[in-house]
């Protein structure tokens, strides 16, 4: 049973606040951005958990 949404690069269940890019959803800004995936499978969020993994620009995301 899935807990979240689903990451359209990487295919995890997101269970912290998720990267948006336009209709999609990503996991991180590493997904969002076609690859590699950047989380730390480890040590990932939890399901409360409102904050980014990493607040950084993204360039080049939205040009297009």
């Amino acid at each position: 049973m899935q807990d979240g949404p689903t990451c359209a690069n990487c295919g995890i269940v997101i269970r912290w606040q998720p990267t948006r890019v336009g209709a999609k959803v990503y996991c991180c800004s590493g997904c969002a951005e076609g690859g590699p995936c950047r989380c730390d499978y480890d040590n990932l969020p939890t399901p409360g958990e409102i904050l980014a993994l990493v607040r950084q620009q993204v360039r080049g995301l939205l040009d297009a």
